[in-house]
């Protein structure tokens, strides 16, 4: 899976939101179904496990989508990934050789890997468009306040407007995605990177010893979609330099049983690499020099 392959999937579900009239938040992914003839169809609240799908077949094409997590944005989004399976070049000729219907479950990829990451791409492309997302966050605070503005305004789940916002954002921010102590994933903006040579954090690591995992630690914290605050340093969660700070924001997502940690700050040096020089240059300075041998 390449850059190209993903800048390509996003682009096309942005092209499709202007194709269809949308310059402005929120863009239905309901709308976009429908005028193309797309039958769409709530699975019951009790049909758990499949997120979605899609099937092709000479009646026509329908999108199902499941209705047992309690969030609009999950499920618009939901709609929008199947949308990229039926929009995207190669997707129905690839999904019909096996069967002439597609499924999606919530948190991992089934199958050829490829499309399902593609098809996500394209969701976020078509139900947040880059410029659109751009001119929000100019206008809000940054880390969980601006994420806020954006779901509110673009009818999207939490996680995919903290990822849009880190991906379109001019400032560093990081998002991490948790379950019990685990990283889901997580995702850095590319001024975030620039604060220092970083360790990346992979699905399936520990979380650090941070606010976040003191908040996994209580499920009813996560159920409840309760938030909590502090502070943290870059050394905490990504070894980095130590003397910046960060914004530890943490919510609960709910029935998804997902926490959602957004890490970010106000005023975060320019040039890392010259704190670290002289954070270098202080350890030195302060460090005993003993005369062995005598």
């Amino acid at each position: 899976m390449t850059g190209f392959r993903l800048s390509w999937a996003r682009e096309r579900g942005e092209r499709k939101a202007r194709e269809h009239g949308f310059d402005s938040f929120p863009i239905d992914p309901f709308a976009i179904a429908q005028s193309e003839d797309i039958m769409i169809c709530p699975k019951a609240s009790d049909q758990v496990g499949v997120s979605g799908g899609i099937i092709f077949d000479s009646a026509g094409t329908a999108i199902f989508y499941a209705t047992n997590i309690k969030s609009l944005g999950f499920q618009r989004f939901t709609v929008a990934h199947e949308l990229g399976h039926y929009f995207l070049e190669g997707h129905p000729e690839e999904i019909t050789k096996l069967a002439p219907m597609h499924v999606s479950r919530a948190g991992f990829t089934q199958g050829d890997v490829s499309i399902e990451v593609e098809a996500d791409h394209f969701a976020s492309g078509l139900l947040l468009p880059t410029t659109l997302v751009r001119r929000l966050l100019d206008h809000e605070r940054i880390g969980l306040d601006g994420i806020d503005a954006l779901a509110e305004q673009a009818q999207c789940s939490l996680t995919a407007c903290a990822i849009r916002a880190a991906e379109c954002g001019t400032y560093p921010m990081a998002i991490v995605v948790s379950k019990g102590r685990e990283v889901r994933y997580s995702f850095m903006s590319d001024s975030f990177k620039k604060l220092g040579r970083l360790t990346f954090l992979r699905k399936g690591s520990a979380l650090p010893s941070t606010l976040t995992s003191r908040f996994n630690s209580n499920a009813s914290n996560v159920s409840s979609g309760k938030r909590v605050t502090d502070t943290t340093t870059l050394s905490h969660w990504f070894d980095g330099p130590r003397n910046v700070e960060l914004d530890e924001q943490v919510v609960g997502l709910g029935s998804y049983g997902y926490t959602l940690t957004v890490l970010s700050g106000e005023a975060l040096p320019d040039d890392p690499d010259e704190y670290e020089d002289e954070e270098a240059r202080l350890i030195e300075s302060y460090t005993p020099k003993f005369a062995y041998g005598r």
